[in-house]
């Protein structure tokens, strides 16, 4: 897509600024969209030309302590989980990805499941963290490191629809953060969603490049499929009473009671106005 310098780079930082989180200048390199051929000069002077508020940079640092305890958190709670034979991989999202969480916050969690198991799966994981008090439940007020289930795909069902491929989207796939795979899951969650490269082509580049998959050897456990009705039953039941903008399918569950992608999208919006920047051409690529 035709979009210059000066567009990706203001759109890199804009979408980073959401956050609370300055971009180093490689970092802006990395994240910026559309853009593949660049001048390493002109990206230097357009950089120099942003100043951050150093509150920013102080911001950025103190939720990196804090994020690396969540890290060291969250890979103890994985060991845990990956006891359950259907899960395919264990990954985390939000802003823990980019150790940009908040001392108060919880700590999200994407499963992947075998095929046919998403139910089943998510009703081990649920019973499991519940059994040790480590799952965020609806009513909880004190999230601090508790375990947030807001996300399982099945090994079917691995591709993000059309509808919902934006840059919004991009930004999480690349984000999401395996703790745990076997059977070279995270690979074939990336293979799923080439269609990053359109959006991020640089992050998309790196990701591949530095991508180490931990492929663990594992049987097949679709016998598990069983108790996919029942399963699926059953926790339907129990949460139609407290349904609101959930995503179900037979091949993906994700509990996101606030859309992310209205806030973001808005959110981008008022910053690339101020910078005469196109959103739509930034957020959907047109």
């Amino acid at each position: 897509m035709n979009i210059t310098l000066r567009d990706a780079m203001i759109a890199t930082i804009s979408y980073a600024d959401i956050f609370d989180y300055p971009l180093t200048e490689e970092e802006v390199r990395i994240w910026l969209p559309y853009v593949r051929k660049y001048s390493r000069r002109s990206l230097k002077k357009m950089y120099s030309s942003y100043h951050f508020g150093r509150g920013q940079f102080e911001t950025r640092k103190k939720r990196a302590v804090w994020s690396a305890d969540k890290w060291v958190y969250a890979r103890r709670v994985a060991k845990l989980l990956k006891i359950i034979p259907t899960i395919k991989l264990i990954g985390i999202t939000g802003g823990l990805t980019r150790f940009n969480a908040r001392d108060a916050d919880d700590i999200d969690f994407l499963i992947i499941t075998a095929p046919k198991t998403l139910w089943v799966t998510r009703g081990f994981s649920t019973i499991l963290l519940d059994l040790f008090r480590l799952r965020r439940r609806p009513s909880d007020t004190k999230l601090r490191n508790l375990i947030c289930l807001n996300m399982f795909m099945g090994e079917d069902g691995l591709m993000v629809p059309l509808k919902e491929q934006d840059l919004f989207t991009a930004h999480e796939v690349l984000l999401m953060t395996p703790l745990w795979e076997r059977d070279g899951a995270y690979r074939k969650f990336l293979q799923a969603n080439r269609w990053v490269r359109r959006f991020l082509p640089n992050a998309w580049d790196e990701k591949v490049k530095s991508q180490k998959s931990k492929v663990k050897s594992g049987k097949s456990y679709n016998s598990f499929s069983i108790l996919e009705p029942v399963a699926q039953f059953i926790q339907l039941r129990y949460m139609n009473s407290r349904r609101t903008t959930e995503v179900i399918s037979d091949k993906v569950i994700r509990f996101h009671p606030r859309d992310a992608r209205v806030w973001i999208k808005r959110e981008l919006k008022e910053r690339l106005t101020r910078a005469n920047v196109p959103l739509d051409k930034i957020f959907y690529g047109r």
